[in-house]
């Protein structure tokens, strides 16, 4: 696990190499296709931008300034991007778990988590009405 400083305070973050583990663990767990030997990373790239992304600015401006947003796009750009050959909406929002809890947050889950992964893989919600509805999933906050 990552970790940085800076308005928000100290935030953790996942390493590539745990996100990878996750979705091998999915799938481990759920069945499904994992390669061995290639991550089953459809694309390396992606899953490192994506990282680097919520762990960054752009130009000095955080396009997700809060922990709730960074999990959250890291779960919808692992969805939605298809990053991995299998597993992308359990890994996806396992990850979103995982780095919220990191953070002092607990997520509820439930069949409504399923519910969401499909709409946001079939492209029915928007990222802002996906962040509202993580938001109210929040258990405790820090």
């Amino acid at each position: 696990m990552g970790q940085t400083g800076g308005v928000l305070g100290s935030i953790e973050f996942l390493e590539f190499e745990e996100v990878v583990e996750i979705n091998r663990r999915m799938i481990a767990a759920y069945g499904g296709f994992f390669t061995e030997g290639d991550d089953n990373l459809a694309n390396p790239g992606s899953l490192k931008h994506i990282l680097e992304m919520i762990q960054g600015s752009l130009i000095g401006h955080d396009p997700y300034p809060t922990v709730v947003e960074k999990a959250a796009i890291l779960a919808w750009r692992i969805i939605e991007g298809h990053i991995f050959h299998d597993g992308n909406k359990r890994t996806g929002f396992e990850s979103c778990r995982l780095m919220l809890d990191l953070n002092g947050y607990t997520m509820r889950i439930d069949r409504d988590v399923v519910d969401m992964a499909i709409q946001i893989c079939e492209g029915q919600v928007s990222f802002s009405d996906f962040v509202q509805w993580l938001k109210e999933r929040l258990v405790e906050e820090p």
